[in-house]
């Protein structure tokens, strides 16, 4: 996996990732500054609108690292699962109801869990479509033991890390540019961006799973 993630295709995936979510991350912003006054306008960007647009984030990092995880499929293959109704309703319903039901879970609803759990499931989705799994009842999607704990290992570090970038950027922009809650952007920017070797690990253990 290190050879591909030192790849200009990486890289080069990784810099487009970068700069939608540092859009994304800007425009939940942007919104809730001017619905701070309005209660259910605020709890709606909160809960609904804002989580659905960082799972389609993360429909988007998959379909772009796909390609990585399973050198046979390519691009033009892959767009063609969004014609699928099956594949949509799956993909949507699966993932907007579990971030939903995620933000009312303390546990669970905290960052450090929720986004790579989405992350996996939107991987599984799309990996068992990709591979025409999707009514298979012998791939279940669920890496052997010793799989899980690494994902769990690569997630721990991956969210230290990003609370201290989180930490170090934000005070650097506040200082820089002379702005307050440059914090919270970042922090959105690194959740989705952070996913990415989560993504790139969970689907390169289903690929093992499938050979």
């Amino acid at each position: 996996m290190l050879n591909q993630v030192f790849s200009f295709h990486f890289i080069g995936i990784t810099c487009v990732l970068v700069l939608a979510s540092f859009g994304l991350a800007y425009l939940c912003f942007f919104l809730q500054k001017h619905l701070h006054h309005i209660t259910a306008g605020e709890w709606l960007l909160e809960h609904v609108y804002c989580p659905f647009a960082r799972v389609l984030m993360l429909i988007l990092m998959v379909y772009l690292l796909m390609p990585l995880i399973q050198q046979q499929h390519d691009y033009t293959q892959l767009f063609s699962l969004f014609l699928r109704p099956d594949f949509l309703i799956n993909m949507t319903n699966l993932l907007f109801l579990s971030s939903l039901i995620f933000s009312f879970i303390p546990v669970i609803g905290h960052p450090a869990l929720a986004m790579p759990i989405l992350g996996c499931m939107s991987t599984a989705v799309f990996f068992k479509h990709a591979n025409g799994l999707a009514e298979a009842e012998s791939f279940n999607g669920v890496p052997a033991l010793d799989e899980v704990l690494k994902l769990l290992l690569i997630a721990i570090i991956l969210y230290l890390l990003a609370r201290w970038l989180n930490n170090k950027l934000s005070e650097w922009a506040d200082h820089r540019f002379i702005i307050t809650g440059s914090k919270e952007v970042i922090t959105d920017i690194n959740s989705l961006v952070f996913q990415v070797p989560i993504i790139l690990a969970y689907g390169k253990s289903l690929a093992l799973q499938l050979n």
